[in-house]
């Protein structure tokens, strides 16, 4: 366990004043070991809902390329170890989306001491120790918040109860839960350092920020209260050196269970929209664009045809309030938007030049941005190992993300895998028309194409690349 003198002597002190005039009165020693039970109480609740997630699969490169090659486009094979809490006794359990992106394979590894594990798998008995890996399914994942529920075949698991995050203060004391590097059920202490930060200026949700330790492998851990009740889930730190540094974020509890009863329901969270894109207003941005206030909402841009634009709304208006509530940021508008469905309304209100009014605006479906779809990709199922790359089959959507494409059908690289010993010249966003002369549609009918080809087998591929036929001609590794 990770401690803080001064966290403890200020602990240490708030207990002796609160009892200084009771008798007898108590030493320090008796009020330090008063704190360390209760602090070992919370960990005996909190632990056996804590488990260990090792994932196979494919992920997001992180080695340092050229740019035209970022990270950004490459993937690699990796295994990882991760965390996650268990929010249904029935197997269901939550992590965070970024674990299980691109996986092959998930399994769940539960608490070494929790006995009461039923599996009813066909390949486990009652009798199954408890430290038997689980094979996992992927229930459902909601990126933009970076949340994931997995389901496991096991019945009677210890469930961690959920408290109300809107609650949660600065100064708070709390425990983050874990397995960081593979430790299981790691634990450190700290307090809650702010309850509405944003990753960066465009990127929502917000987060809780605590001084807790958090390491590599906490991802998808628990943040306790003293109560050992969730208020959060641990998903990401801010660090220079890869360790702790006393910036850990956690997404709060209460968009975690929001979130997971529409993943374990229905497979997928949908979120309203109503056309609007808004980004957080700087002081720089203020000034350039001489504006009245310096920090806020400005809408970057209105859709075309959509509810914001029949209600008025323009680019470079600024937000002040949604429903009532004070608008300070990106992250807090988007959010806004989690608990809104199709057909409900929003009331804005708007500060454009000198004028503020007040518009009610209908939400619709929320629509999904290309390249962020692309991003999104099932990466087990778009790998194309011979040619070493992530490919979609050409559809509106993905269209969309590369301008000017004169093809009609196609498959389209979105990526590649690093470190494949393909050569094949193929580049990030190639649409690819045929293959040895037979056209594709599908990545299925690439796969298909390749499956018999033979270790120097001649392969020739065309592809549009910039509105330009062109012939890729390689042979087969």
């Amino acid at each position: 366990m990770h401690t803080r003198p001064a966290l403890f002597v200020g602990v240490l002190l708030s207990l002796t004043s609160l009892h200084a005039h009771q008798q007898p009165r108590r030493s320090p020693t008796e009020a330090l070991e008063e704190l360390s039970s209760s602090v070992q109480n919370v960990v005996t609740k909190v632990a056996p809902a804590i488990v260990r997630i090792e994932v196979v699969g494919y992920g997001r490169a992180t080695d340092d390329y050229e740019e035209e090659e970022s990270a950004t486009t490459l993937v690699s094979k990796k295994e990882s170890v991760a965390s996650g809490i268990v929010l249904d006794s029935n197997g269901y359990i939550v992590t965070n989306a970024h674990v299980v992106e691109g996986a092959r394979r998930v399994r769940v590894m539960l608490d070494r001491g929790v006995h009461a594990v039923r599996a009813q798998a066909a390949s486990n008995t009652p009798d199954t120790p408890p430290d038997t890996p689980f094979e996992a399914r992927i229930v459902g994942t909601f990126p933009e918040a970076d949340l994931a529920v997995l389901k496991i075949e096991a019945t009677g698991l210890p469930v961690l109860s959920v408290a109300d995050s809107s609650t949660i203060q600065p100064g708070q004391l709390v425990f983050a839960v874990g397995n960081p590097e593979g430790l299981n059920n790691s634990v450190s202490m700290g307090i809650v350092s702010a309850v509405a930060r944003q990753r960066d200026s465009n990127l929502s949700p917000v987060y809780i920020q605590t001084d807790a330790a958090i390491n590599p492998g906490s991802s998808g851990g628990a943040l306790v209260d003293i109560h050992g009740e969730l208020i959060g889930m641990t998903t990401f730190l801010m660090t220079e050196g890869g360790g702790s540094e006393g910036l850990g974020f956690a997404l709060p509890s209460g968009m975690v269970y929001l979130i997971y009863r529409e993943l374990k329901n229905n497979g997928r969270f949908q979120v309203g929209d109503i056309g609007l894109r808004v980004q957080t207003l700087t002081s720089t941005m203020a000034s350039g664009l001489r504006l009245p206030r310096k920090a806020g909402v400005i809408v970057s841009d209105v859709i075309p045809g959509s509810p914001a634009e029949s209600s008025g709304v323009r680019v470079q208006d600024i937000l002040l309030s949604l429903d009532g509530i004070p608008l300070e940021g990106s992250a807090q508008y988007a959010s806004s938007f989690y608990t809104k469905r199709v057909g409900d309304r929003v009331d804005l209100a708007v500060l454009r030049g000198s004028r503020s009014f007040t518009t009610t605006v209908l939400v619709q479906q929320g629509g999904d941005d290309p390249e962020e779809s692309l991003e999104q990709l099932d990466l087990q199922k778009s790998i194309v190992t011979p040619l070493g790359i992530v490919a979609v089959t050409l559809s509106d959507r993905s269209r969309s993300a590369v301008s000017g494409l004169r093809s009609k059908s196609g498959v389209l690289v979105a990526g590649k895998v690093a470190h494949s010993d393909a050569r094949t010249g193929l580049a990030v966003w190639d649409l690819i028309r045929s293959v040895n002369g037979t056209n594709v549609e599908t990545v299925e009918d690439v796969r298909s194409l390749l499956q018999d080809c033979k270790p120097g087998e001649a392969v020739v591929v065309q592809v549009e690349r910039h509105g330009r036929f062109r012939y890729l001609s390689f042979e087969i590794d």
